[in-house]
Order: structure tokens, then sequence, then C-alpha cells
């Protein structure tokens, strides 16, 4: 598999992207790599910063990823695997700018090859393809217009901070029950600003087929253990939209 990406968001310094591995494709049931794996045009390429933020680890990963680091922006972390030995260019504490080198592309621990893997990391691995393809993915003003959108919905405190109320008030949506509830409309902008496409309704506040297989490759891409592409009130999805545990 060789597929050149177009991203708005670079991780690799010639900014050249090419996917030779997808997230969670390595066997029938999805539950495997988490992450994506990049090379540049000519293979091996410097690592750059996908955004600004906080570098929180560098190390050796024993169970595969080789050497790696992590950096921190507002409460997610990109994670960069299979670091070339000695190449890198950051330490724990440094406060890093977008597009700045950090280390040099590698083969280490369990690759087969040259490659970057990179991974997002947010009480979780989620789908790394969003944070490369989408205007400003680190944003969290959208989570916030999101929450008090749908606070402001379901009548509990507006405060953008999602809580045991919040999650309380949520409405069972699906292609059958609240199909155009108040909420579709946000969560159909909220879903977008995420990278997840919404079919040819695109932002319609109706919840169709489209929006079913939509929530389905959500709930797909974040691990739940139902995967319908119905929201049901205070169940696994709403507590994943709303980044509650």
């Amino acid at each position: 598999m060789k597929k050149k990406l177009e991203v708005k968001n670079n991780v690799l310094k010639g900014g050249i992207h090419y996917l030779t591995s997808d997230y969670k494709t390595r066997n029938s049931n999805r539950s495997t790599h988490n992450g994506i794996d990049l090379i540049g045009e000519n293979g091996i390429d410097e690592i750059v910063a996908i955004e600004d933020g906080t570098v929180i680890y560098t190390g050796y990963d024993t169970s595969g990823g080789g050497y790696w680091l992590s950096i921190k922006t507002n409460d997610i972390e990109h994670r960069y695997f299979h670091l070339k030995k000695g190449s890198f260019k950051v330490k724990k504490g440094d406060n890093i700018r977008k597009g700045e080198v950090i280390a040099t592309m590698g083969n280490s621990g369990n690759a087969t090859g040259n490659c970057l893997h990179f991974a997002i990391y947010q009480n979780g691995y989620v789908d790394p393809m969003p944070y490369l393809i989408n205007e400003s993915p680190f944003n969290t003003d959208d989570f916030t217009s999101f929450v008090k959108s749908l606070q402001e919905i379901i009548k509990v405190n507006i405060d953008g901070i999602p809580g045991s109320e919040t999650l309380s008030k949520t409405p069972t949506i699906s292609t059958s029950i609240g199909w155009n509830h108040a909420a579709v409309r946000p969560l159909q902008v909220y879903l977008q600003s995420l990278g997840y496409d919404l079919g040819k309704c695109k932002v319609d506040g109706k919840f169709g087929k489209d929006m079913k297989a939509c929530i389905k490759k959500y709930q797909a891409d974040n691990n739940l253990p139902i995967i319908d592409g119905k929201i049901s009130a205070r169940m696994y999805t709403w507590k994943k939209l709303l980044k509650l545990k």
C-alpha cells in the first residue's frame, strides 16, 4: 500500500506524505495498528511537529514502537514512533513550534523499513488522519462551541464544560428516533470539524442514512463497544463525544 496524501499539516519536513499503512486495518476486526505509517517522497525524511506544544516524553518503546517522542497540545498528544536512534533534536519539557524539526525518520522497533508511525492519543488512540488533512485540528474552540450549543438545547448550565448534568440530559438520536432533534446540527458541525464525512446532505440538522454511516465510523474509530450508528441517551457515544470517561 502506498498512497499520496493531500495534507494541510505536515509531519514530514519535505511536505510530501505517502501513506503505507492505515489506521486499524492490520486485520479484519480492526483491532491493531494505533496510528498510520508514512514515508517521504524519497523515503527517509526529517520529522516536524504537527502543532505547537510541549514535549512530554522521549525514549524507547519496547513493545515495538522503537525510539519515539510525544508532544502535548491542549489535552491531545501527538506521538512519533520508529525514529532514528540518536536523532532527537528535542528533550522533555521543551516548548515546540509547529513545523520545527524534532527527529529523523528511522526503522527502530518493529518497523519493516524506514517510516514514521504517527499517532494521536486522547484518552486512548484515535484516527490521526483528520489531524493531517483539516485546518486547525488542535483548536479546542470547536469542542467548546459544540458543548455550549448542546447545553443550551438540552437546557442545562451553559459553561462549555461537560459533566454529569450534561450527560444526563443527552437525547437518543437515530434514523428513527430524534432524527430531527435540535442537537443534530451542532453534532454535525462538530463531527465535520474532526474531519468526518457527513455525506451529500452535509450540515442539514437531520439524522439520515449518511449520518448513521458517519456515526458508525466514529464509533469504530474510537473503539466503542457498540457500533450501530445510533447515539443512545447517556451512553458510550455521548460519553466519547463529550470527552467523558
